[in-house]
């Protein structure tokens, strides 16, 4: 039995609410996809390293953070970007995550975007740090304590195993 046009609507639109929606072409070289908490920017190439950690930029302006990865992936030389989607963002910032194979590249960011209003740029995390539930003080200060204590919780849990 064929689908109607209306059932396969509803089927994309169903599968964008649970992050199943397909990659999308945002130029020639950038794809998109969400999955319901971020929209992951990649290029259509792989990168011929591995992936280590991210570089952070905050800001209030979504827009702008999406620019920056754009850019970054099309003329830089970075491969995967992710950035919490509107009304995912935890107090009145959103975060832009430039994942690359180590922390070489801190100063040319910053050189690059010290100047853009309304960014801030916070250098390197590495994975492992991420993994461990490290997080900035700024940023577990602008959490409620219920919150603090979900993405301290994997901290809390490799300090009970001796990581």
């Amino acid at each position: 039995m064929k689908q109607s046009r209306e059932s396969k609507a509803d089927l994309r639109r169903l599968r964008a609410g649970e992050g199943l929606a397909r990659p999308h072409p945002l130029s020639e070289n950038i794809l998109a996809s969400c999955d319901g908490y971020w929209e992951w920017l990649r290029r259509r190439d792989p990168p011929t390293y591995t992936i280590t950690g991210k570089y952070l930029f905050f800001s209030e302006d979504r827009v702008e953070l999406v620019k920056i990865a754009i850019d970054e992936l099309e003329n830089n030389g970075f491969h995967h970007a992710k950035i919490n989607m509107k009304g995912k963002n935890i107090g009145p910032e959103y975060v832009l995550c430039l994942y690359y194979k180590d922390d070489s590249r801190k100063y040319e960011l910053a050189d690059r975007y010290r100047v853009r209003a309304g960014i801030k740029y916070r250098y390197w995390k590495n994975d492992l740090d991420t993994l461990r539930g490290k997080y900035s003080a700024e940023f577990l200060s602008k959490l409620s304590s219920k919150q603090r204590s979900q993405f301290t919780e994997a901290e809390t849990s490799s300090e009970r195993r001796g990581a």
